[in-house]
């Protein structure tokens, strides 16, 4: 039997409807009460590459500054699941980073999670053929001390989480900085995800690994760059979360055609098909396989194979 549709890699920060995210704007002022969606989506999708990643996550300030309360991150929740539900997904994790949501509207990072966690348990209570649950992000660029009190955040909730991830600029910011962060988390269990490979080499992808405890890593395309890293991830199955629109339009991967995924998929490593962050990048999961198929030359079987390495992966199914 095949494997339900399943996303490992999705913001959910980054995953609010562009409708609401306009009706937010314009509730706060952000926006002019004139602007159609039309004319709204033109401007907040991303449809070219910019410079470099960075530019890209400087973009997103504006989710920012509507998630300002625990009924809007209730109300994202819910909407982010339905949509994914419509999208043909039966499992998803979503991932948000209590410092991103906070920073602007300095609500308090319990708040923060109360308000996603609501929105969760009310659209599994409405959708029950659905699964989900939520990862907590440490901001890698942030530095020590923010890592450090993220880490502190989800080992005090770690009943409520399925797992952790350590993002942001990973060139600047590599991950043996973190080690001794993390390993206070793997110490007590936890399924640990990193972004690696995808700002930087594949070196931050050996201490993602070997340093960081990572049991999946988050994009992961500079594998290709080490033969000895490819053997790795085979041999230990550690499944990438490969995001095909995101890895080009944050210049990881030269073009869709071009993208490594054929490639690594074919050398027998697990890679799963993800979004990322289609607030921004206008992506859904089926369009996202459809770009698989039609630029890359993935056949419906290695499609199928990409949903079953999700579905093997996932936190979902993994004891905590």
């Amino acid at each position: 039997m095949s494997a339900p549709q399943t996303e490992l890699h999705r913001h959910l920060d980054v995953s609010v409807r562009t409708s609401t995210l306009l009706e937010l704007a314009q509730e706060r002022g952000l926006e002019p009460q004139s602007t159609s969606l039309a004319a709204f989506r033109e401007k907040a999708i991303m449809t070219k590459p910019m410079s470099d990643l960075n530019s890209v996550l400087a973009t997103f300030s504006l989710f920012q500054d509507v998630l300002d309360r625990p009924d809007v991150l209730d109300r994202v929740a819910y909407e982010v699941i339905e949509d994914v539900r419509g999208e043909g997904t039966r499992a998803v994790e979503l991932r948000f980073s209590p410092s991103f949501v906070g920073e602007r509207s300095h609500l308090k990072w319990e708040d923060i999670l109360d308000g996603f966690e609501s929105g969760v348990k009310r659209a599994l209570q409405a959708f029950p053929e659905m699964r989900a649950g939520l990862i907590c992000i440490a901001p890698r660029d942030r530095g020590m001390d923010e890592v450090d009190r993220t880490v502190d955040f989800f080992l005090k909730h770690q009943s409520r989480f399925i797992g952790l991830d350590l993002a942001g600029n990973e060139a600047d910011y590599p991950c043996r900085l973190f080690e001794k962060a993390f390993r206070r988390a793997a110490d007590y269990g936890a399924n640990i995800t990193i972004h690696a490979g995808e700002g930087a080499g594949p070196e931050n992808m050996w201490e993602a690994i070997e340093l960081l405890h990572a049991k999946r890593i988050g994009h992961g395309v500079a594998c290709v760059q080490d033969p000895k890293l490819m053997e790795v991830l085979r041999e230990r199955k550690i499944c990438l979360e490969v995001c095909p629109t995101s890895n080009w339009l944050t210049h990881a991967a030269p073009s869709i055609a071009q993208h490594p995924l054929p490639r690594i998929l074919r050398a027998g490593i697990p890679v799963s098909v993800n979004t990322d962050d289609p607030g921004v990048f206008g992506v859904t999961l089926p369009s996202e396989f459809e770009l698989c198929k039609r630029e890359m030359g993935l056949s419906p079987a290695e499609i199928q194979l990409c949903q079953d390495h999700a579905w093997a992966a996932s936190f979902l199914n993994a004891s905590k």
